[in-house]
């Protein structure tokens, strides 16, 4: 600090007479010092698509310019979101057993995937919208479509923050290809705010609101009590 300050205070005047080159060579220098190189390392090592976002904004603010780099990194991280929202993680839910608690193990959506005998628990980590929505409907018509469909499909919903047209649109559609092939589609643990969107959606109404349970473990109960019924 006290360098700068003097060359501030009394060198400016010389620097003027040093070849543009020089003063490149140094500015560029001083550049290189404040690239956090283990915060890129560290990047690198945990997220390659996050080290892509911030080696191509340093490029554009290094070669064209700072507020040309900062457009690239907000485009560049709203495509890396779409990407991940595009085919969100899925899983099919079953009881994790051996220490005898209400916990819940994710496994692969397959067709033939079961929670139990005639019932599946799928979990969809994202928001539903115009965008993953073809992927939803794909993987909840499988199961109506397997070998041997299942009697309920539960959205596991915990993690579905918002649904838009859309996505109302789509869930209207499943429900009724899966009713079509026998399959009722129930949802569990719908957040309050998305509860709204369904009711505004008028999903309640075509879900059935006995249809949506408080917990995963509801919704499993109501089936073995209708099965045993």
């Amino acid at each position: 600090v006290a360098i700068v300050a003097i060359v501030l205070l009394w060198l400016t005047k010389p620097l003027q007479y040093m070849p543009l080159a020089v003063l490149a060579t140094v500015v560029f220098l001083i550049g290189i010092e404040l690239v956090d190189r283990a915060g890129m390392k560290r990047i690198w090592k945990l997220r390659r698509d996050e080290f892509v976002v911030a080696t191509l904004t340093a490029a554009t603010v290094v070669l064209v310019g700072v507020l040309q780099g900062i457009i690239i990194a907000i485009v560049l991280s709203l495509i890396d979101h779409l990407r991940r929202s595009y085919r969100p993680p899925t899983a099919v839910m079953s009881p994790a057993t051996g220490d005898g608690a209400d916990h819940w193990k994710a496994g692969e959506v397959t067709p033939d995937a079961r929670t139990e005998p005639g019932l599946v628990v799928y979990r969809f980590s994202a928001p539903l919208y115009y965008a993953n929505a073809e992927h939803f409907t794909e993987e909840l018509l499988s199961f109506g479509t397997s070998e041997q469909p299942p009697e309920w499909v539960c959205v596991y919903a915990a993690a579905i923050p918002d649904v838009d047209m859309s996505g109302a649109d789509t869930l209207k559609s499943v429900v009724t290809n899966l009713a079509a092939n026998g399959v009722t589609l129930v949802f569990a643990e719908v957040m309050p705010e998305v509860q709204v969107e369904f009711d505004r959606y008028e999903l309640t109404e075509l879900i059935g609101p006995e249809h949506i349970f408080p917990t995963v473990a509801a919704a499993e109960q109501a089936f073995r009590t209708r099965s045993n019924a």
